[in-house]
């Protein structure tokens, strides 16, 4: 059959849910975050009994706990208890638990069904919902996707791995038309029957190699969002990503792509302009040359959302208009100033190698990155033939810092500093007129700040401080 049809999209078609059995008796939450709480709830409304886990001890959770323990939710904080798993009916994984915990394994042996929070949530609604992962432009091409789609008039909930979790805006009663959800590996792993109407894989390179025994396994899991599509869902994904291109042909849904560089593809891009020739719908263009959405990795951002908001009955022009207005998302190469003929960008967001390469395709000047923060352990090998044609530095900071300088010394001038404020006052000092300063750093920010946001907002800071 062919994809989805302008008028469907609210239809439910038999099938696109499954209920994973009888209804439990006693199920586990595990992780007390906002999605694990939301879950707990809901199921207490439907008479379930339920039992909360985090190791965070009750002194930290208890005052977000207390109206779940007025409803009747048991607790076991501080610790997990091996019975509490292997005993329960369901187990519900918060977003960020990892899979091989010794009570999780223990139970999955024992028969318990586990499934993670964003299962859990697709299953209690039958709104029809559109998927996107990757390692890289997963938040901007969600956040733009649902623009497009509120614009073609559309009620669009964007959520899932950003924002409110699914489990919450069913919790506090939303309503929409579309789901538009960002999902992460993490989320995938513990998806047994996630079947999104159009899924959207953007790239896949290196990351959480800390997580995962193999990049093998890391493949499989971002793949996993196609798994349980059929004929009559879509795929979206990028021809120029060798992982996405090489493992198309194993997708069960409707195929379509997206590059830069391929002209059979379903989209492509050249002289200002994307063009879209999805079958069995007209041809369009959209003009990118004035988007405020600027350089190459948001040229595939922007075709993979055009994709999925046509698929979904968003006519051209809608798409057109959105373009002209949405800024996109900050810490994502995003300028900050010129200061004495440097250009400073912030790309906090910038968490692995392979967002790295992506922000250093943007510039034909030379520049001088910093990276560091906490390692992911994957190989920096990618970044050795943009770091020959135009970078003058690596300054590296952080956990992270011993092993770039090791990877990277022998192809650019690499130094270790403490932290970004230190390799950023020497960036300032070396960079010339004409060069950039660019915060990439290819690492979590978990060492020395509490999030990509913090560090990004730090960064600002130092650059408005510079002397006028």
């Amino acid at each position: 059959m062919g994809g989805i049809e302008d008028g469907d999209e609210g239809e439910v078609r038999e099938g696109d849910r499954v209920s994973g059995g009888s209804k439990p008796e006693k199920v586990l939450v595990v992780g007390m975050g906002v999605s694990g709480r939301a879950v707990c709830e809901l199921l207490l409304r439907q008479g379930v009994r339920v039992m909360g886990t985090d190791l965070a001890p009750g002194e930290r959770l208890g005052a977000a706990l207390q109206s779940l323990e007025a409803m009747g939710c048991r607790f076991r904080l501080g610790r997990h208890l091996l019975d509490d798993f292997v005993h329960a009916d369901q187990i519900v994984v918060s977003p960020g638990v990892p899979m091989d915990l010794a009570p999780l394994k223990a139970a999955a042996r024992a028969g318990v069904e586990i499934v993670g929070e964003l299962e859990w949530a697709w299953r209690q609604t039958t709104t029809p919902v559109v998927a996107v992962t990757g390692t890289n432009g997963k938040t901007t091409t969600t956040s733009l996707l649902g623009e497009m789609l509120g614009a073609a008039g559309r009620k669009v909930f964007v959520g899932g791995n950003i924002g409110t979790p699914l489990s919450r805006w069913i919790l506090e009663g939303g309503e929409a038309d579309v789901l538009v959800l960002e999902v992460s590996s993490f989320q995938l792993d513990t998806a047994t029957s996630f079947r999104p109407r159009v899924g959207i894989l953007l790239n896949i390179t290196e990351d959480h190699l800390d997580r995962y025994e193999s990049f093998e396994a890391y493949i499989q899991s971002k793949l996993s969002i196609f798994r349980h599509q059929t004929p009559e869902d879509v795929a979206v994904i990028n021809l120029d990503d060798p992982w996405c291109r090489d493992r198309r042909s194993g997708i069960p849904g409707r195929v379509l792509t997206y590059s830069r560089k391929l002209r059979d593809a379903t989209a492509g891009v050249g002289e200002g302009r994307i063009r879209c020739a999805i079958p069995g719908k007209e041809a369009f263009e959209l003009d990118i040359s004035q988007s405020l959405l600027k350089g190459v990795h948001n040229q595939e951002n922007i075709m993979a959302a055009a994709l999925a908001a046509s698929v979904m009955g968003a006519d051209p022009g809608v798409l057109q208009e959105v373009l002209g207005r949405y800024r996109g998302l900050p810490h994502r190469v995003e300028w900050v100033r010129s200061w004495n003929g440097v250009d400073f960008y912030d790309d906090s967001k910038g968490t692995n190698v392979g967002a790295v390469v992506k922000a250093l395709e943007n510039f034909d000047r030379p520049v001088w990155l910093l990276l560091g923060g906490r390692d992911k352990l994957g190989s920096y090998e990618p970044l050795f033939e943009p770091l020959r044609s135009r970078g003058r530095g690596v300054l590296a900071f952080g956990e992270s810092a011993p092993r770039i300088l090791e990877q990277l010394s022998p192809v650019v001038d690499a130094r270790v500093f403490e932290d970004l404020e230190s390799a950023f006052r020497e960036a300032s000092r070396l960079a010339s007129p004409g060069d950039v300063v660019l915060l990439s750093p290819a690492c979590s920010s978990f060492d020395q700040y509490e999030s990509y946001a913090q560090r990004g907002d730090h960064f600002k800071r130092l650059v408005g401080e510079l002397p006028e």
